[in-house]
């Protein structure tokens, strides 16, 4: 498909509106990205945006609607920020200074009798250690990053973070974020304006008092009818992992089993509280306005709120994945690329994305960013089925310390700029290719909702084994096929999981998978390396590889009717790779970055950076 027909699949950076303003300036940038292939943005008011141009005044809409007027002009698309900065939910303080009730809160454990005199409200009482226990209800102390002077982390006007699991607080917000963007750009949404990108909502805000824990008024109601016990709070207190089984509790197993329950509860009770105060919320007001929500939770594997967005994303940040140290494969983190994608395939997204780059520079100097270092990110987003990029981002200023916040600039101040054109195109063409396909992936590893194992995941990638996360709340919506587990496009044949995760099945859950078992499927519990041998034993290979395979990626995605695989070397060497056929042979291979083309001869080099499609009958 020609280049022109794919704007569709243009990267969207964001934008950061990091200084005084002008129109000249604004519409000389955006011819800028026009001509490097650049087909739309997100308008991010940034640190460095002067008073003088106050979040959601006239004097800022000012400049946003003659930036969407323009967009529209040059058939751009629009994707609205909800925050001045980051994280999203408090319209920039706004939603505290309209009721101080709404300010982010947290669980604080005190003894009685040191409860002060500040207006705490109990919300339950116990007896520790002949001790009487008070649990009050707090003011989190939080706040976000603002935009304007003296509004950063630990500065004297920092905005105040709100109570996302409060839903009238986020109500709120609703009203004087995205209701004043519609009442000015209404005209604009579902054509020029495509969604609303809300950024990793932090319940308790950033720099929040240490001592407590999320929480807001009417949880405890909550909590009870889950099965929490007040006198069982204690245990969200202590520091032991959340998901311990040993006895850590003065040498009693009932107390182990107590805490590890009670912390389950929890973090339940939390959980369903945030994706319908703050998410839900969210996801209804913009689907009856005629836009997708679109963005990223918190955590990197939080997949279980992804379901509320439209255009579910994840976000590559501070290199926590990077080529070194196994950083690719190993760690939460290396969760975040099938997090997103593997939502939208189960799900019927049809598109799933990335923030990425930020604070992504090399080790050796934060601002440094390479053509080459953007391909490395890019491919391993490619080939874990991510179909759309949200580069982090573009400076509209980098005057005085502007382009020191959060680098690399990966736009127009950057040195491949001039080149950036051919970066753009092999951005929409590899979005392309994962869009409307199918992966071929015969084996699933069930999921929570936000526990993704990266241990079962590592030696499946290192031996070009397809894989999808399927999240454990979707069970019920598969069905049985011929020994197959059948959910959307996808067809597994095997299923594998840790024991933590498939001990917490309920009673349904495990119904499915002992049918899946009867049927023929394969149900492999573990931690990792010791299940590949009965997962090779099960699955059929595309293609036997052999050689330098270990930091070779591989996707088989089915796209208008031909079997192709994205092929990825994700290491900073050469690698050496041969194959031999299997179920297909390979015929020819493409690199959509350069455009080279070759036949499939059974042996190829592939270069760091660089990514191949091949087309296998």
């Amino acid at each position: 498909m020609e280049i022109k027909a794919l704007k569709e699949f243009t990267p969207i950076p964001f934008w950061f509106w990091n200084d005084d303003l002008s129109e000249d300036e604004i519409l000389r940038q955006m011819k800028e990205m026009k001509d490097k292939g650049v087909d739309g943005f997100v308008i991010h008011p940034r640190k460095g945006l002067p008073s003088s141009i106050g979040y959601l005044s006239d004097e800022y809409f000012h400049y946003v609607k003659f930036a969407v007027k323009k967009a529209k002009e040059m058939d751009m698309k629009v994707v609205l920020y909800d925050e001045a900065m980051y994280p999203s939910g408090s319209a920039h303080g706004e939603v505290v200074k309209s009721d101080s009730s709404f300010a982010s809160q947290g669980l604080k454990k005190i003894r009685k009798e040191d409860l002060g005199d500040e207006g705490e409200k109990i919300v339950a009482e116990t007896t520790e250690d002949g001790h009487q226990i008070v649990y009050v209800l707090v003011s989190s102390g939080g706040t976000i990053r603002g935009v304007h002077p003296g509004e950063d982390d630990g500065e004297e006007n920092a905005p105040k973070s709100a109570d996302l699991l409060n839903p009238k607080a986020v109500a709120k917000f609703i009203e004087l974020t995205h209701e004043k963007y519609y009442a000015e750009l209404s005209e604009y949404f579902g054509d020029t304006i495509i969604a609303f990108f809300t950024d990793e909502p932090n319940i308790l805000g950033r720099n929040a008092r240490e001592d407590i824990i999320p929480w807001t008024e009417g949880l405890i109601d909550e909590f009870k009818a889950a099965g929490g016990k007040e006198e069982d709070i204690k245990y969200l207190f202590e520091k032991a992992d959340a998901k311990k089984r040993e006895d850590d509790f003065a040498g009693q197993e009932e107390n182990a089993n107590a805490a590890a329950d009670t912390k389950r509860i929890y973090r339940q009770v939390v959980h369903n509280r945030l994706a319908n105060s703050y998410y839900k919320q969210l996801s209804d007001w913009c689907t009856s306005h005629g836009i997708d929500l679109t963005g990223h939770p918190e955590k990197s594997t939080d997949i279980g709120y992804l379901k509320y967005f439209q255009r579910p994303c994840q976000d590559i940040v501070w290199r926590f994945v990077e080529p070194e140290d196994g950083h690719a494969i190993q760690g939460e983190h290396s969760t975040m690329g099938k997090c997103s994608s593997d939502s939208a395939r189960h799900r019927g997204k049809r598109r799933n994305g990335n923030e990425c780059f930020g604070c992504c520079g090399e080790r050796q100097d934060p601002k440094l960013f390479t053509e080459k270092d953007m391909r490395w990110y890019l491919n391993w987003l490619f080939v874990r089925g991510v179909n759309l990029i949200y580069p982090h981002a573009f400076y509209y200023s980098i005057r005085e310390d502007r382009g020191d916040e959060r680098p690399p600039e990966v736009g127009l101040n950057n040195p491949f700029w001039p080149e950036y054109r051919k970066m753009s195109d092999f951005i929409k063409r590899m979005c392309y290719l994962n869009t409307d396909s199918v992966n071929c992936a015969q084996v699933a590893i069930l999921c929570g909702q936000d526990t993704l194992s990266w241990k079962l995941a590592k030696p499946l990638f290192t031996n070009q084994i397809e894989f999808n996360y399927l999240e454990a709340e979707l069970l019920g919506r598969c069905r049985l096929a011929e020994g197959k587990l059948c959910i959307a496009a996808q067809e597994y044949s095997v299923l594998l999981a840790e024991a933590d995760e498939y001990n917490a099945l309920d009673e349904s859950g495990r119904k499915v998978i002992e049918e899946f078992e009867k049927s023929g499927g394969k149900v492999l519990i573990g931690q990792g390396q010791e299940l590949l041998n009965p997962v090779l034993e099960r699955v059929h290979r595309e293609l036997a590889f052999s050689g330098d395979i270990y930091d070779l990626r591989c996707s088989h995605i089915v796209k208008d009717g031909k079997n192709l695989l994205i092929l990825a070397n994700e290491g900073l060497e050469p690698i050496t790779v041969n194959w031999e056929d299997g179920e297909y042979r390979g015929i020819s291979l493409w690199n959509p970055y350069t455009l080279e083309t070759m036949a499939a001869t059974g042996s190829m080099t592939i270069e760091p950076y660089d990514l191949w499609i091949m087309e296998i009958v």
